[in-house]
């Protein structure tokens, strides 16, 4: 049974943490946090003094921190984690961090004699202590068949994105079309409300059309998907739908920042001459213009 040590007992760390403690796995934590670690003491967890402390002789760490910016320090850093790695030893990072940082982190360990892979989280603290999160994990097969026994027991599901990095950004991208949604559905909760219609009609009515059901699960891939940009619904249409909005929206004094950029991104659609092709070729407006990537 392998030594794993955890840094970073915030509120996913500590029920991921857990659930590696009651599996009966020889784990020791550092946090700065005392009372998340007499949590994990009280299961049976090692404390460590410090990180370099924490992952001593242990053959995996796992950090779960706020940035990129604590994960370098907490395994390079005074003290840092590395300092007491075994020779070869894993490191499975589950923070949402810089890109950037975990390739130029990821060289760092190399030279050091490490591995670093890449595992984020989907899901709530609640799914993570009944053991209902996803892992999005970025490695190469071999790496990720390492370390499925020490995370599958954890999860309903561990997702193998692709080479290292790949779970990161996943996560980032799916975190970014999560968060506008629901800051979207909010302006359009608010806008409902101020016009006097019932949030639960809305609800109900939204979950039969595309607003509710996600461009994803409709449009997506009846029409770019498979390369038909004939106008189920025009970009134009789409175009002048949005100034309607967002001029109703002016006289409760609701403000639609998500329609308003939304309205300026069909304008690069339209300076193309495809403005009468359908919504979804937005896809394919935004794909020309995106940069291949190293």
């Amino acid at each position: 049974m392998p030594n794993i040590a955890f840094i970073g007992l915030g509120a996913m760390g500590v029920p991921i943490a857990s659930n590696i403690a009651s599996a009966g796995n020889k784990l020791s934590v550092f946090d700065i946090s005392e009372a998340a670690c007499s949590k994990l003491a009280a299961l049976g967890a090692r404390v460590g003094a410090d990180a370099a402390d924490a992952a001593r002789g242990c053959d995996y760490a796992i950090t779960m921190l706020p940035t990129s910016v604590e994960v370098r320090d907490a395994l390079l850093g005074p003290n840092g984690a590395c300092a007491g790695l075994n020779a070869g030893a894993m490191v499975i990072d589950m923070t949402t961090g810089s890109v950037d940082d975990f390739f130029k982190l990821k060289l760092d360990l190399q030279k050091l004699g490490f591995r670093l892979v890449d595992s984020p989280v989907g899901r709530g603290s609640e799914e993570a202590a009944a053991r209902k999160i996803l892992f999005m994990s970025g490695g190469s097969d071999e790496e990720i068949a390492e370390i499925r026994p020490l995370l599958a027991p954890l999860c309903e599901e561990l997702i193998h994105c692709g080479p290292a990095g790949n779970g990161l950004k996943t996560k980032i991208i799916n975190n970014y079309l999560a968060t506008v949604s629901v800051v979207a559905t909010a302006e359009a909760l608010a806008l409902a409300h101020a016009a006097g219609l019932d949030r639960n009609f809305l609800t109900t009515l939204w979950t039969r059309t595309v607003a509710g059901r996600g461009a994803l699960a409709t449009v997506y891939p009846q029409k770019a998907f498979a390369g038909d940009f004939t106008p189920g619904f025009s970009a134009r249409l789409a175009r002048k739908d949005l100034k309607l909005a967002l001029e109703f929206s002016e006289q409760y004094g609701i403000p639609l920042s998500t329609g308003a950029a939304a309205r300026q991104v069909f304008s690069l659609q339209q300076a193309q001459g495809r403005l009468d092709e359908d919504w979804t070729a937005i896809l394919d407006v935004l794909t020309n213009l995106a940069e291949k990537p190293a």
